[in-house]
């Protein structure tokens, strides 16, 4: 399955801050909730979903693509 990169996240900067958003509702869940309900684990697949997507997958590397006329 190939997706195309959304052009907004191109900056690392913007995948950078989606990530750290992610994983600090993941500290949070963990910190606040002694038992893993469905939003433990809904920010933690939005974490490795985050990771995975920005930083793995080779999405994003090289340039953005030109935009359409």
């Amino acid at each position: 399955m190939s997706t195309k990169p959304h052009p907004w996240f191109y900056p690392l900067s913007r995948r950078v801050i989606t990530t750290a958003i992610c994983i600090g509702w993941l500290a949070f869940e963990i910190v606040i909730n002694d038992e893993q309900g469905f939003w433990f684990w809904l920010a933690l697949f939005a974490s490795c979903y985050a990771v995975w997507s920005f930083f793995l997958s080779g999405q994003y590397r090289g340039d953005p693509p030109a935009k359409e006329p």
